[in-house]
């Protein structure tokens, strides 16, 4: 049986430019040096977020964040 990973390969490598294009704007926004890395999570959190609520098909792109912030959150203060 074939790998499926040559299959998801352009899809990652989509993935992947998004989240780049999103961090690149969010630094432009907020150039601060020290809030990179939070706003890189934050494009892969858009990117994830955009992935499942396609797949999901209901609700607002914002209700879908706010739900995986959510769920973020909650995971981290256990």
């Amino acid at each position: 049986m074939r790998s499926t990973e040559p299959l998801l390969a352009p899809e990652h490598s989509r993935h992947e430019r998004q989240e780049r294009i999103i961090t690149e704007a969010l630094a432009d926004r907020w150039p601060d040096p020290a809030r990179q890395q939070a706003l890189r999570l934050v494009a892969l959190a858009g990117v994830g977020t955009r992935i499942w609520s396609s797949l999901e098909r209901h609700g607002s792109l914002a209700d879908h964040l706010d739900e995986a912030f959510t769920a973020v959150r909650s995971e981290l203060t256990r």
